[in-house]
């Protein structure tokens, strides 16, 4: 009896100490990055920064740890002092990036000193337990300008031809020079805003959080990720041929309020598709599996 006892306070004890161990952590990096925290905050609600996704990330990156809580419980906390590294590379990158005014350097770099903590204190296991809502975490941080301004030119050119096509399909009278459309009486330019950066961008967030919330199989979820991008194109240029058609009868409904709103609507429509695709695969998969079985 005494033993046993002695052993429940030694583990309550061992779990006040990882516990003040990890809230003092918490706070040091808190401390250390709160301007850059604070900047990456306010990308979020930036419209030019194509971040309006941002504000979600790390909440539900913090409801995937919070459901696997019972899990990470029982996962064996061996400290490994090559945490002290990665953390040491997180702040030799946050000195040398913010001198630099590299943007997304600097704050990457707080995401290489939190995988730090994690293995310092919880070790590979852990950091491996926590891996999927840490990489998720990068999706909160603006890509690399240049990165950014070549995917979004790419993306304008794709969706003016498809755009182009679409509506030549439909029987409107329609001439493409770049990402210009000019049609009977309107001039439509698939500006940056219009490119589908931004849906793409908040499509691939959605497409992870529901991979694994909803989605078995590392080959499934490989298949929903990869159907982003077109998924993406397609309702992007949706909103241009939406634009042009509607702005043939009336000008006013094209422009304005009602094409930002299009915009919201057809990231809700490509992520329907999403589930749709998922619904789909998974009864086909399960025909053919009761097939084979027969």
């Amino acid at each position: 009896m005494t033993s046993a006892f002695s052993k429940n306070e030694t583990a309550l004890s061992a779990g006040k100490t990882e516990s003040f161990s990890s809230l003092w952590v918490a706070f040091l990096l808190a401390i250390c990055f709160g301007p850059t925290l604070a900047s990456i905050a306010g990308s979020w609600f930036d419209p030019n920064a194509d971040m309006g996704h941002g504000l979600a990330v790390p909440l539900v990156a913090g409801w995937i740890i919070w459901s696997k809580r019972e899990f990470l419980a029982r996962v064996p906390k061996v400290p490994n002092y090559f945490g002290l590294l990665l953390v040491l590379w997180g702040t030799v990158q946050f000195t040398i990036s913010s001198a630099a005014d590299w943007i997304f350097a600097t704050r990457s770099s707080f995401l290489i000193s939190l995988a730090g903590c994690v293995l310092g204190l919880g070790g590979t296991r852990m950091l491996r337990a926590l891996a999927y809502p840490l990489c998720l975490l990068c999706l909160m941080i603006t890509p690399p300008t240049f990165v950014q301004e070549r995917l979004t030119f790419q993306l304008q050119l794709i969706a003016s031809r498809l755009a182009e096509w679409s509506l030549d399909a439909l029987g409107y009278s329609v001439l493409r020079d770049g990402n210009i459309l000019e049609m009977v009486g309107e001039r439509l330019a698939v500006a940056e805003a219009c490119s589908g950066i931004r849906s793409l961008f908040s499509l691939v967030f959605f497409c992870l959080t529901y991979n694994y919330f909803f989605v078995s199989g590392t080959a499934m979820r490989w298949i929903m990720l990869a159907a982003v991008v077109p998924l993406a194109l397609f309702g992007n240029a949706l909103r241009i041929v939406a634009t042009g058609v509607v702005a043939q009868y009336n000008r006013e409904l094209a422009h304005g309020i009602l094409h930002e709103a299009w915009g919201y609507l057809t990231i809700l429509l490509a992520g329907g598709l999403i589930v749709l695709l998922h619904v789909s695969l998974t009864k086909i998969q399960l025909s053919l599996r009761r097939s084979h079985a027969i």
